[in-house]
């Protein structure tokens, strides 16, 4: 499944909490630099303003767990009672072309990356605290007051996991946006460039 190491792009992980940020510094990353942004599946339903396919394709659980069991992931977790996932194509199929790709998932499928993929590189956008995190949480609009504090909860769980965790190559404080994404496409060029 692994494309040769002599002839692959570079998988790059955004890894985070809800809130964080991390969708819109994958955008951001997807239209400055040449990285491929990966579609994710996932059980839940489509939400207001989600457009078909541009950031998951919407499919029920038996589906998913067909393809689960036909090995069609690189990743997959359960977050919040609905499950998503990565699947193997296109990310393999892009990665062999040479390819640069970009996962936006979360700490459960980026320590599954890593055990699959240990040249992968993988990133942690961090809050500048928990004041902020909170407050964004609460400025999206989507969740009622419960499920903010349980994103919230969960959120202060992954940060000390993803602290305690040596998966993670990197920890990028989302503070400024703009600063956010050009400290990672410094780290993507070094990585190409000079691979380290």
């Amino acid at each position: 499944m692994v494309p040769p190491s002599d002839q692959h792009g570079l998988l790059l992980v955004v890894a985070g909490p809800s809130g964080v940020g991390k969708s819109t510094i994958a955008r951001l990353l997807e239209e400055r630099t040449k990285v491929w942004y990966t579609v994710s599946v996932t059980t839940r339903g489509r939400k207001p303003g989600e457009e078909k396919g541009k950031t998951y394709e919407h499919i029920d659980k038996t589906e998913f767990f067909r393809r689960l069991d036909a090995d069609g992931y690189l990743e997959y977790a359960q977050v919040y009672g609905d499950y998503y996932a990565t699947p193997v194509h296109p990310t393999i199929d892009l990665l062999s072309e040479g390819k640069d790709v970009l996962l936006e998932i979360d700490v459960q499928g980026s320590l599954q990356v890593r055990d699959a993929f240990p040249e992968a590189v993988l990133i942690f956008i961090l809050p500048p605290d928990q004041e902020t995190l909170l407050r964004r949480l609460n400025d999206r609009g989507r969740d009622v007051a419960d499920d903010i504090q349980k994103r919230f909860r969960a959120a202060r769980r992954e940060i000390a996991m993803a602290r305690g965790s040596r998966a993670f190559d990197y920890m990028v404080i989302n503070d400024k946006l703009e600063t956010a994404v050009e400290e990672i496409i410094k780290i993507i060029h070094l990585k190409r460039v000079g691979g380290i």
